[in-house]
């Protein structure tokens, strides 16, 4: 079925079930980013690929909503015959919301209550009310009903996650979690997302791409009882045993609705953000007492512990190695003329599979040669793949899962002479990066309000960038997660030691090239309370892989800056030369020599 045929076939199932309009969110069940491959409604029925945007069906019309991240992307993607793209962001581009509240008077627009959370459902039911419209639930997925060759759930078996590299069991994560629920006088918590799932039970599974995490619910009881909501198929001996150890239990997932059903009169704590319409329609049914706020598993699992810090530490010298080798290899496997964008990150992603303890790659990896590289979350496909050359700056943006860690990195190099121009692009993106990296701030200070330090250099001369400076990391968990960010968008989560996220920021000129700058960090107490002032905190580079020297504008640098660098090329070199020999090794020591 081509693009117009699934619009079509969709549009049949949308009249029989009485709606004018049917919006298809990106998000599963869970609000997942990443989503397993049974769920990935929203890229089938539209074409376009990218991580977010959410889409819509009219009678007469089909909506792809794309922020600035997947503009290209979505012009590269969508059957403009078919598609509209909206480039939310861009000038008098409403949002979903917006384009809802215009919709003719008496307008019906259907969705699947399971895919989208709370406080959405409520805005787009707002929206429609005030259009005269309604928001209409449907218990069916209608994509569902068209999608014939839709591939099934994967069975996987889960494993359990040792006390070794979680630092804390499970017993003890519940502890703590039960101590939160007392607190707010909660009788119950409520866990929908699959990497909030995976941290509490120390569980990892295979059910999504580049995230070990398993298809799963959860409820943890005040009165000690706790259940894993799973396919059976999934559940070893070894797995049940770990957890009864922790006072836990498994039951098959289609079952989490029913126990929702019996929470009645309880008070039951379910996360604002992620939890479902569905989830919390189906507790109010059961006359249960709704507490919709951040759930005290995201900054329970946002606070790394000791360690957690040992193990990422470890995996970012493992990975900084893989890398290394793979950019002193990069410096002559173009030359033959035959290395294309693809071949270039599945021999990074070898280079890593050498290592101890990796498990796979942490998504999909950003191999973005020339204007490729302007396109913020590029895939490369046999038919965009490049051939790398000199003549143009290369962004790879890639990480990997590691047993005891989760890696992120971003490097832009050039394998030729870069043009002025270039080398003051890179130089301020690099300016933004360091600024942000040796920022001190106090106690309750939000990445919100740090954003603007990375921005600075590139603000200075009238250029900016159009993502996040900074997102959340896991620990062998999703690359992605939160609460804490570094972004101009509204985050009161306060950063505190033991949170890892990265530093990147970025610069992009269409059909020219791409320039990004990542580092895993994590944060560290700077020093302690003075006079009632703070105690301060700062970041401590995670990543250990050198800066591109040649694309480096010294002049444009401040001594401090200088020094930063240099310092931050000594820490690589002496965590890396031991672990490097021939070719690589020469690279590394090139690379990490002093600035002058």
């Amino acid at each position: 079925m081509n693009a117009s045929a699934r619009a079509q076939a969709l549009r049949k199932e949308m009249a029989a079930a009485g709606v004018d309009v049917y919006v298809v969110p990106s998000a599963d069940a869970h609000q997942s980013e990443y989503v397993p491959g049974a769920w990935q409604r929203r890229p089938w029925i539209s074409g376009f690929t990218g991580s977010a945007g959410d889409a819509a069906i009219g009678a007469n019309g089909a909506w792809q909503w794309a922020d600035s991240r997947y503009w290209l992307q979505a012009d590269a993607e969508l059957d403009a015959d078919v598609w509209t793209a909206m480039k939310h962001g861009l000038e008098g581009v409403p949002s979903l919301t917006e384009w809802l509240a215009a919709l003719p008077e008496g307008t019906r627009v259907g969705y699947d209550p399971r895919l989208v959370g709370v406080a959405q459902a409520k805005a787009m039911e707002k929206a429609l009310a005030d259009a005269h419209g309604k928001l209409v639930a449907l218990d069916e997925n209608l994509v569902d009903k068209v999608w014939q060759d839709r591939p099934a759930l994967p069975t996987t078996p889960i494993a359990a996650w040792p006390d070794e590299h979680a630092g804390k069991s499970v017993a003890d994560k519940l502890a703590g979690l039960r101590e939160a629920m007392k607190a707010r006088g909660a009788t119950a918590l409520v866990m929908t997302t699959l990497d909030e799932i995976a941290w509490a039970f120390n569980i990892r599974g295979a059910d999504v791409a580049f995230n070990p995490v398993a298809v799963a619910y959860a409820l943890v009881e005040a009165d000690g009882g706790a259940t894993l909501f799973i396919d059976p198929a999934k559940v070893t001996t070894a797995v049940e045993a770990h957890l009864a150890a922790a006072g836990a239990r498994s039951a098959p997932y289609d079952a989490f609705g029913a126990a929702l059903d019996k929470l009645s009169g309880g008070r039951v704590w379910i996360d604002r953000d992620s939890a479902s319409r569905w989830v919390a329609d189906r507790l109010e049914a059961a006359r249960a007492e709704v507490i919709a706020e951040m759930s005290p598993v995201q900054l329970a699992r946002a606070t790394k512990n000791e360690t957690e810090q040992r193990g990422m530490r470890a995996a970012h010298v493992r990975d900084g190695v893989a890398v290394v080798r793979f950019l002193a290899w990069l410096e002559t496997a173009w030359q033959g003329g035959e290395l294309d964008e693809i071949a270039a990150s599945d021999q990074l992603e070898r280079f890593r599979a050498e290592g101890e303890r990796f498990l796979g790659l942490s998504f999909d990896t950003i191999s973005g040669f020339a204007g490729n590289g302007a396109i913020v979350h590029y895939r490369s496909t046999p038919k965009t793949s490049k051939i790398i050359d000199d003549s143009a700056p290369y962004l790879l943006d890639s990480g990997a899962q590691y047993l005891d860690g989760t890696t992120d990195i971003t490097r832009t190099v050039h394998l030729g002479a870069p043009t002025a121009t270039q080398k003051e692009h890179y130089t301020r993106v690099l300016r933004g990066h360091l600024q942000l990296g040796r920022a001190t701030f106090p106690k309750g200070t939000t990445g919100t309000q740090l954003d603007a330090l990375a921005r600075t250099p590139l603000w200075e001369v009238g250029l900016n960038y159009g993502h996040g400076t900074g997102h959340g990391v896991g620990c062998y968990l999703s690359v992605h997660q939160g609460p804490h960010r570094v972004s101009p968008a509204p985050n009161t989560v306060g950063l505190e030691p033991g949170f890892v996220l990265s530093n990147e920021p970025g610069l992009y000129l269409k059909d020219q090239y791409g320039i990004r700058i990542e580092n895993l960090v994590v944060v560290v107490p700077r020093f302690p309370e003075k006079h009632g002032m703070g105690p301060f905190y700062g970041f401590d580079d995670l990543t250990m892989v050198p800066y591109c020297r040649k694309l480096i504008a010294t002049d444009l640098l401040s001594d401090a800056e200088r020094a930063q660098v240099d310092a931050y090329h000594a820490r690589v070199r002496e965590a890396l030369a031991p672990r490097l020999d021939g070719e690589a090794l020469a690279w590394l020591e090139r690379e990490t020599a002093p600035l002058g």
